[in-house]
C-alpha cells in the first residue's frame, strides 16, 4: 500500500474515533461525485483544525477567505496540516514561537510571519509560510504532507515566457544547466519557483517540510536538490514533519500545553501512532 493510501486510511480511522463523524466526504471528480472516508462533509470543514489552531486559524480564513484551498475540508490537506503546526505556536508568544523555530533547526527570535503569503505580486505565486527573526533572516517555507509529487507547469507561451524574463535571469547561475532547459524546468516548476522566491531576498533560507514516510516525494526532493548548486543548495533545508513533532513534544523550554499539543499533531498526522 502507498504512504498515500496508509495515510488516507489512517485519517479515516482518526475522523471516525477523534472527530466522531462517520460519513464519508464528497470531492468532485472528472464530473462525478466521489466520496470518501478521509474527507470531512463541507458543514465540518473547520473540524480539520485541532482545537489549539481553530480560533487564530480562523480568523485568518474569515479575513482571508480566497486564501482557503478547495480540498482543505480533506484531512490530508497539506494546508490544514501547517495551520494546525503554525498558528498555535506562532501566535502563542515568544516562548512558543521559539520552540517552533527550534523545531525547525533555527535560532533567534520570531518577528513577524505570514501564511500564504504572496511575495512577489506581479509573479503572483503563494508561499505556504514565511517569517522573519530579529536577526534579518527571513524564510519561505514549502509544506508538503500525502502529494506525491511538486507541481508542475505546463509547456506553453505563458510559461515559457516567464522563464525566459522572471525565472531564468535569476535561477540562470544557481541550477545545474540541465535543470534549466524548459522541459526539465517545468517538471520541478513548483521547486524552482521556490528557490526563485528565496534567491530574490538576501539573508533568506528555503525549507521544504514533508514527512519522512512520503518516500517517494522525499527522494525526490533529494533528486531536485541534487540540481541545485552547492553555494545555494547550503541555503535550502528538508526538513521531516517527524523530526519537528519529535522536537516539539521534547522540548523542555517550550510551554507545557505546547508540548502535549505535539501529541496531539502525531495522533493526526503519523500514521505509526496507535490510535
Amino acid at each position: 500500500m502507498s504512504y498515500q493510501d496508509e495515510l488516507k486510511r489512517h485519517l479515516a480511522d482518526y475522523k471516525r474515533l477523534h472527530l466522531g463523524i462517520g460519513e464519508p466526504g464528497v470531492f468532485r471528480f472528472r464530473g462525478r461525485d466521489v466520496r470518501r472516508h478521509h474527507i470531512l462533509p463541507l458543514a465540518n470543514a473547520s473540524r480539520n483544525l485541532l482545537e489549539e489552531a481553530e480560533s487564530t486559524a480562523n480568523a485568518f480564513l474569515a479575513a482571508h477567505p480566497i486564501k482557503r484551498h478547495r480540498y482543505f475540508h480533506h484531512l490530508n490537506s497539506s494546508q490544514a496540516f501547517a495551520f494546525n503546526l503554525f498558528f498555535p505556536y506562532f501566535s502563542g508568544g515568544p516562548e512558543s514561537a521559539s520552540a517552533l523555530l527550534r523545531a525547525l533547526g533555527q535560532g533567534g527570535i520570531l518577528a513577524e510571519w505570514e501564511p500564504e503569503a504572496v511575495p512577489a505580486p506581479d509573479e503572483e505565486s503563494n508561499i505556504d509560510v514565511i517569517w522573519a527573526t530579529t536577526d534579518g533572516t527571513q524564510t519561505f517555507c514549502e509544506v508538503k504532507l500525502s502529494e506525491a509529487d511538486f507541481g508542475k507547469a505546463r509547456d506553453d507561451p505563458r510559461h515559457r515566457a516567464k522563464l525566459k524574463h522572471v525565472y531564468g535571469p535569476i535561477l540562470t547561475t544557481h541550477l545545474e544547466p540541465r535543470r534549466l532547459e524548459r522541459l526539465a524546468f517545468f517538471e520541478a516548476y513548483q521547486f524552482n519557483r521556490n528557490v526563485w522566491h528565496m534567491l530574490r531576498v538576501g539573508r533568506s533560507r528555503l525549507i521544504f517540510l514533508l514527512p519522512r514516510s512520503n518516500a517517494g516525494l522525499w527522494t525526490l526532493l533529494q533528486e531536485l536538490l541534487s540540481g541545485v548548486v552547492p553555494r545555494t543548495r547550503n541555503r535550502i533545508s528538508a526538513i521531516a514533519i517527524e523530526d519537528v513533532i519529535s522536537n516539539l513534544s521534547g522540548d523542555e523550554r517550550c510551554p507545557k500545553e505546547l508540548r502535549e499539543y505535539a501529541n496531539k499533531l502525531k495522533q493526526k498526522y503519523l500514521i505509526q501512532n496507535t490510535l
